[in-house]
């Protein structure tokens, strides 16, 4: 009995130590542009430092010695981060015309803003847009919300010569909690969505249009 008992133990003990490791090596460590709406935690940061690199989110990244790339923020950008944190380092996202950069940057560089739970409705009204697509529009009337838009792949139609361009729409009524809010259609689209401070984040599920269409990114008020 106490045998086979001390067996069992010792046979407990292997296992951890062949997979204590290999469930260390499987963090998530996928910080990068396409991905980034998918995430959670949503808040809005400022950069601190005068110059703060991104890195990347490779193999050993983002503290090895070879992740930093050359694009980086300076002190006073706004930018958005997610709730994904790895050895001193944040997964965040910088809106710009290029399409945006997501990618890892250091904690200490950042002064991450406290999110507000209940923001004024009026806060989400009006032309959101992902660097011109997609782009949404959420209006309110009697009391309920509604949300349109469009999204293109590759790009839209006037922005392009491309024999196909696929297309995604939305219309309809916006469920909004507080920072929060969720969409839903008969074509089986959904999307969630977080307003912060500067910016609206969206998330879909990849049911709301053709190939490759998606709604999903870091939207800003239209100019």
């Amino acid at each position: 009995m106490l045998g086979t008992m001390l067996r069992r133990i010792l046979a407990a003990a292997l296992m951890a130590s062949l997979f204590g490791p290999v469930a260390a090596q499987a963090e998530d460590t996928t910080c990068r542009n396409g991905l980034f709406a998918d995430g959670d935690g949503f808040r809005q940061a400022r950069v601190t430092a005068q110059r703060a690199f991104f890195y990347e989110d490779a193999d050993f990244c983002p503290a090895g010695s070879d992740c930093r790339t050359r694009s980086y923020v300076i002190a006073g950008d706004a930018l958005v981060v997610d709730g994904r944190r790895t050895d001193g380092f944040v997964c965040a996202f910088y809106p710009n015309e290029g399409g945006g950069t997501a990618g890892w940057l250091r904690m200490e560089d950042l002064a991450v803003l406290s999110p507000d739970a209940h923001p004024s409705p009026d806060g989400w009204l009006g032309d959101w847009t992902s660097n011109g697509n997609p782009e949404v529009t959420i209006g309110a009337k009697y009391g309920r919300f509604s949300i349109v838009g469009e999204a293109f792949w590759p790009d839209r139609p006037e922005e392009i010569d491309w024999p196909t361009i696929h297309i995604g729409e939305v219309a309809g009524e916006l469920d909004i909690a507080g920072a929060h809010a969720s969409y839903s259609d008969d074509n089986l689209c959904e999307l969630e969505l977080t307003l912060l401070a500067d910016f609206l984040v969206i998330s879909d599920n990849r049911r709301c249009g053709g190939v490759n269409v998606t709604f999903s990114g870091v939207y800003t008020r239209a100019q």
